[in-house]
């Protein structure tokens, strides 16, 4: 099961999920800086999920929610990663989304397929840019 990319997707806010549990889910993710790092007009990513058998989401100290409309009313942004057994734990800003499922495929917003690779280095080097970035703004100059 691949899991790495939700890492990747740090930031990305979670704007619609949409299928069957079980079977093909759908994750569309904003995340407009890493998504600039590609080809064409676009915001986020869909995320296709086969065979998925769990998709939940719970807030801190609150209940789990299967419901999708519900879980993307809470607005989940992403913030990491780990796997805990078969299910992956994507973790959020307040809670995380609970997700067991057999392989996924990455797409643009556009449709066009992205492998891992292309999405690690297009977050590779938006870090290294903003890095760079960031360090030099506390710079100054001698006149």
């Amino acid at each position: 099961m691949d899991v790495g990319f939700w890492g990747l997707l740090h930031d990305g806010g979670i704007d619609a999920i949409y299928g069957n549990v079980p079977g093909t889910v759908s994750v569309k993710v904003s995340i407009q800086y890493l998504r600039q790092k590609f080809p064409g007009e676009g915001t986020g990513f869909t995320i296709e999920l086969a065979d998925c058998s769990e998709l939940a989401y719970r807030e801190y100290d609150s209940a789990m929610v299967t419901d999708f409309a519900e879980i993307v009313a809470l607005e989940p942004e992403i913030v990491g990663v780990e796997k805990d057994g078969n299910r992956v734990v994507v973790n959020c800003v307040m809670g995380s989304l609970n997700i067991i499922y057999e392989s996924a495929s990455i797409h643009l917003d556009t449709g066009e397929d992205v492998s891992f690779g292309e999405l690690y280095t297009a977050s590779k080097t938006y870090w290294e840019e903003w890095t760079a970035k960031t360090s030099n703004m506390g710079r100054c100059s001698k006149i």
